[in-house]
């Protein structure tokens, strides 16, 4: 008898959030004595799903342009070509791992084969928007289960056929281990807030200049993910005050989650909303209470007035007076502190690993923070 294998698609290996989550899932399972084979795309050498351990990895060619109808046509053309080949290598044995929504043409040669086909859902901003319903439509198809990073992801994805499974993100043990040793900042430095995101206004990158602006007595460091070109752009366009650093891109971002008081998310909840929150569940993983967006899949990491404040970007005021509110009130603060610190606790890689491990009916156990919804009690298949 052949061995049953795993076989995970995700398209364009790069430093984003979605391949880094896959290859936590990925490691797990091939810990797990699986065989794991990973297609995925081109440089494989410059992303996170570069030479992971005791995984095969083939190479599929596809890469993003700037044109618009040239991107269209090479992703295209990849789908054909995960779909024929696909088609020739799987067996019915094999599951099927698809990470986003986007390789339908391997979700379709699964289907066919009688894989069994599991999707990891990360987004919900995929425009345009008939290609999101046509996804959307193939994974309502072609899935027996999908992983989604959070509700709100799960009621924007909206699927009716397949079981679905919530299964948070977890933080890399490099990271929380190093976390762990991050201790409350000195009060007797300038009660600090931070920010780390891409150079985008949808970000909330001017509502965090400007609110550094009206809070002299507090220091604003904001972290942007972005070159040096584009870093030098963003300081001769919005002249940051004395309080507010700036910093390019960081290959480690620890020492500024060490500096900071209170860690910012400031998406504009008309223009971005956030299906997670890496860097804020890493903030809390430091003991630093946090400020998020009042919708979203981020807005799930934290109870408001607990471990943080759900503040919408464009009330100024209340986002003014949450700040000074923490940097005045000591007890409040480290109580909070102390509360983010521990709900980040029950983001560990070990559940994560567990989790991901009873999706594919290996070892493992789901515990309160992986909800299972069965949307349909028939084989419809």
């Amino acid at each position: 008898m052949q061995p049953k294998r795993i076989i995970a698609v995700h398209l364009l290996n790069d430093w984003s959030g979605s391949p880094l989550v896959f290859r936590q899932a990925l490691e797990a399972l091939q810990q797990a004595s699986t065989d794991v084979l990973l297609f995925t795309a081109t440089p494989l050498e410059s992303g996170f799903l570069s030479n992971i351990d005791g995984i095969t990895t083939t190479e599929i060619r596809y890469k993003w342009h700037p044109s618009k109808v040239l991107t269209l046509w090479y992703y295209l053309s990849v789908q054909l070509r995960l779909f024929v080949k696909f088609l020739f290598i799987l067996r019915s044995t094999d599951q099927v791992y698809i990470n986003t929504l986007l390789p339908f043409g391997a979700a379709l040669a699964g289907w066919l084969r009688g894989c069994r086909v599991v999707y990891h859902v990360h987004e919900v901003s995929i425009k345009p928007w008939l290609l999101k319903a046509w996804l959307i439509a193939i994974a309502d198809l072609t899935a027996q289960q999908v992983v989604f990073v959070s509700e709100y992801t799960r009621r924007q994805t909206a699927l009716v056929r397949p079981v679905s499974r919530l299964i948070y993100n977890s933080l890399p043990e490099s990271f929380t281990s190093r976390a762990s040793q991050v201790y409350t900042p000195n009060m007797n430095d300038p009660f600090t807030a931070l920010m780390l995101c891409s150079n985008k206004a949808y970000k909330g990158v001017y509502e965090f200049i400007e609110t550094a602006r009206q809070l002299p007595n507090i220091r604003f460091l904001l972290v942007l993910n972005e070159s040096k070109t584009g870093f030098e752009g963003f300081m001769q366009r919005t002249n940051p005050s004395a309080n507010c650093f700036v910093f390019p891109a960081q290959t480690d971002t620890l020492p500024f989650y060490q500096q900071a008081h209170v860690v910012l998310n400031l998406s504009h909840p008309d223009a971005w909303i956030e299906t997670f929150g890496m860097t804020i569940l890493e903030a809390m993983a430091c003991g630093r209470p946090v400020i998020v967006p009042p919708v979203g899949g981020i807005c799930e990491l934290i109870e408001d007035g607990v471990e943080g404040f759900k503040i919408n970007v464009f009330d100024s005021d209340a986002l003014v007076a949450t700040l000074q509110r923490l940097s005045s009130t000591m007890a409040i603060y480290l109580h909070m502190a102390e509360a983010a610190r521990e709900r980040a606790y029950h983001f560990s890689a070990n559940t994560f690993r567990q989790q991901i491990m009873s999706v594919f009916n290996l070892s493992g156990e789901v515990d309160t923070l992986c909800e299972v919804v069965t949307t349909t009690t028939a084989n419809w298949r």
